[in-house]
């Protein structure tokens, strides 16, 4: 069975299947209906990434907010996200980043108009895994 392939050249987003490769970055990002499906908990996030199988792989994590605004498009509105991604609710993302000021809370992203901000982690937010891979070479 052969898998289509789509790369966007502008924004650097290769898509297969159920996944979004950043040639920019060297991250896979989870881009299928999960994404936009269930709120979850900080800790629920936690499980889900470490135990999502996608793409034969198994070493998914929840992004940092450095990976979070890396996928940021802040010329687009609901939602700000690159062009190439297939799926994502203007919804507020869970990252990784501890807020200093409170180890109850980490940052994340609302993909609405990609403002960043601290909540506590028994909200229920959104996740988008992610996985690091090796860059991937364009002409």
């Amino acid at each position: 069975m052969r898998k289509m392939l789509l790369f966007l050249a502008s924004a650097g987003i290769l898509v297969s299947g159920e996944m979004a490769m950043d040639a920019r970055t060297g991250l896979t990002w989870q881009d299928n209906r999960f994404v936009e499906s269930e709120r979850v908990t900080y800790a629920q996030a936690e499980k889900l990434c470490k135990e999502l199988r996608l793409g034969g792989k198994d070493d998914w994590r929840i992004p940092t907010i450095r990976e979070l605004l890396s996928i940021i498009d802040y010329k687009k509105y609901d939602p700000a996200i690159l062009n190439g991604f297939s799926v994502g609710e203007s919804s507020y993302y869970w990252s990784s980043t501890q807020y200093m000021g409170d180890p109850d809370k980490v940052w994340g992203i609302d993909f609405k108009d990609g403002a960043a901000d601290a909540n506590g982690k028994a909200y229920d937010r959104r996740v988008r895994c992610v996985r690091t891979t090796a860059p991937v070479k364009t002409k």
